[in-house]
């Protein structure tokens, strides 16, 4: 009960803390962000990918707990990228995994309007 009467009664000691949840970014759309960047620099670490992932969104990549927040979400992405072989994990660097472009070249093909015999 003390922990969290401490919790309102000093803001000042409160920090922001961010989840960004599942509907903050469309299915696939940061792994299609990681990959495409990966395809123009062939090397990258996750937090670079994930500053790019924020500047694309035009998020603050200055705000530390938003960007570890987006970067948990990019590791997620590329991990289940990787399985289908679109990217590579090359190696871990001072506990930062270095990536890059995969084997396997795929088709996304995403219809915003129903298609429409003609």
């Amino acid at each position: 009960m003390n922990a969290t009467i401490e919790l309102f009664a000093a803001p000042e000691r409160q920090r922001a803390r961010y989840i960004v949840n599942h509907g903050f970014f469309e299915k696939g759309e940061i792994a299609d962000i990681c990959i495409r960047h990966l395809g123009v620099d062939a090397e990258l670490t996750t937090r670079e990918l994930a500053e790019r992932v924020m500047a694309e969104r035009d998020l603050d990549i200055s705000d530390t707990t938003l960007r570890n927040s987006v970067v948990f979400k990019v590791v997620q992405a590329l991990r289940h990228a990787r399985r289908r072989k679109l990217v590579r994990m090359i190696e871990k660097k001072k506990g930062m995994c270095v990536w890059g472009a995969g084997d396997a070249v795929t088709l996304r093909a995403v219809a915003n309007t129903p298609s429409t015999p003609g």
